[in-house]
């Protein structure tokens, strides 16, 4: 009806009698609260226009002069229709202008609440399907979708227009599962699901994706946050790097270990030593800053490597999926990083690793080099340990230094220091030694041995870092 009046509107306005144009038209007209696909001179989004009395919506294409529209509120708007004379020949012939704004009313995006949910796969073509092993949860911001295809993590992207859902460019990750008949149906997923479109439909709470009138796909919608994944499924087991962004890494040689009680992981960058922070809430785990020692290794690509992957892990929060002894870290609905688990160490080995490198340590001459953001040249401030006794001795700068340790894997900690009493003349020596034995006295560090190094930290952030030297 709408297009029917401006029609008759711009017929009148062209007939070859009329000499003089006729005053504007003006109307009320609805503008739905999400544009449709359409195509004009090329495909485009066009408004959703409807006048009072008319049922159906229709494209419109052109814009509406002075009207700035905000998706999901539905307005009525009261416009102005004017005849445009000697239009180009892809432009619209009539020339809408608002008027006044007479209302804006929030619509409530069926869209927006589905995806929000997580959706089970209960059906597929006629099969009935219960073990809850299929799902998928979308990331609106990013329009992208990610989950589980039964045994493989798969990830995509998505677009909805109208009742319509569209998923593009589905991958998953390539992990050969022991059951044929899982392999078998995730295989008929990613296929049913992978670039296609269907019309959607919403049932209480299962969503319907339908294909020429058949309902191919069946889900459940469910609140996120299910079994996605699972702490302690994740902690106090060896993580073995596999696959970095759309790189497959094999034999990495890049490692970590979380250790639950503590909050701490450690482990392997491919050449140093790495070690962090790390915190977990529902399927979400964030990594403080990671650090590494300062070894240079003669593989450029293994250096690199390590670096990419600092730069990946530390300080970033992932949204993480388990699938059999494979982990998934997903940032914005992307594959980041994904890692095969393996039984950590066992306290045996932990064990002989820790003696071994102790017994390395206590080997040594340790000269310290640099003290919170000072580096120091010819010091004259060293220790040596006595692995056997656990006591330490050394020299401050001027005075004999000595104490106790005790030390774990990656802790240590100091008892008091003791020092001689001997006035050294020069002023700046007694300070810094001063400044030492406050650092290691009753304190408890965090440390890591690199190849020519010794570094003990706190809060992420190197204390001391001691040179080594043959006795």
């Amino acid at each position: 009806m709408l297009f029917e009046l401006a029609i008759t509107f711009a017929t009148t306005f062209m007939a070859p009698l009329q000499n003089k144009q006729p005053s504007a038209k003006t109307q009320v007209i609805y503008v739905k609260e999400s544009k449709e696909p359409c195509t004009g001179v090329a495909p485009m989004e066009c408004l959703q226009i409807k006048g009072v009395n008319d049922t159906d919506w229709s494209n419109l294409y052109t814009n509406i002069n002075g009207f700035k529209y905000t998706p999901g509120y539905r307005y009525k708007l009261k416009v102005k229709i004017t005849s445009i004379k000697n239009p180009p020949a892809d432009g619209s012939s009539i020339k809408y202008t608002l008027t006044k704004v007479l209302e804006k009313k929030r619509i409530s995006s069926q869209s927006a609440a589905i995806t929000s949910k997580k959706w089970v796969l209960v059906k597929m073509d006629d099969t009935d399907i219960s073990d809850g092993k299929i799902w998928i949860e979308f990331d609106a911001a990013q329009k992208r979708v990610h989950g589980n295809s039964g045994c493989n993590s798969m990830m995509g992207g998505y677009t909805i227009a109208g009742n319509n859902i569209t998923f593009s460019k589905v991958a998953g990750t390539l992990m050969a599962c022991g059951d044929n008949t899982v392999m078998q149906r995730e295989g008929s997923f990613t296929q049913h699901l992978g670039d296609q479109t269907f019309k959607y439909e919403v049932v209480g709470s299962t969503v319907n994706l339908i294909q020429n009138g058949k309902t191919v796909l069946q889900f459940s919608l469910q609140d996120k946050g299910g079994n996605t994944g699972s702490s302690t499924a994740i902690t106090n087991r060896k993580w073995t790097l596999t696959q970095i962004n759309e790189g497959i890494i094999s034999n990495s040689g890049i490692w970590i270990q979380l250790d639950a009680a503590k909050k701490r992981f450690q482990g392997k960058g491919g050449c140093n030593n790495v070690s962090g922070g790390y915190t977990t809430s529902g399927n979400k785990i964030t990594f403080t800053q990671a650090m590494s020692t300062r070894m240079a290794c003669p593989d450029a690509d293994v250096m690199r490597r390590e670096a990419d992957f600092l730069k990946q892990l530390g300080g970033h929060t992932f949204t993480y999926t388990i699938a059999g002894e494979t982990v998934n870290l997903y940032e914005n609905g992307k594959l980041t990083l994904q890692f095969t688990m393996e039984e950590k160490t066992s306290d045996q080995h932990a064990s002989s690793e820790e003696d071994s490198q102790w017994a390395f340590i206590g080997s040594k001459k340790w000269q310290v080099i640099k003290m919170n953001d000072a580096t120091l040249s010819n010091s004259g401030i060293w220790l040596q340990f006595d692995t056997d006794q656990k006591r330490f001795h050394g020299k401050g700068g001027c005075n004999n230094i000595s104490g106790g340790y005790s030390a774990t894997k990656d802790q240590i900690k100091f008892t008091q220091g003791i020092s001689t009493r001997m006035a050294c003349s020069d002023a700046a020596v007694m300070r810094r030694e001063a400044a030492f034995l406050k650092l290691i006295s009753e304190n408890t560090y965090h440390y890591d041995v690199a190849d020519q190094t010794l570094n003990l930290y706190k809060d992420g952030k190197i204390v001391v870092m001691f040179g080594m030297q043959d006795k």
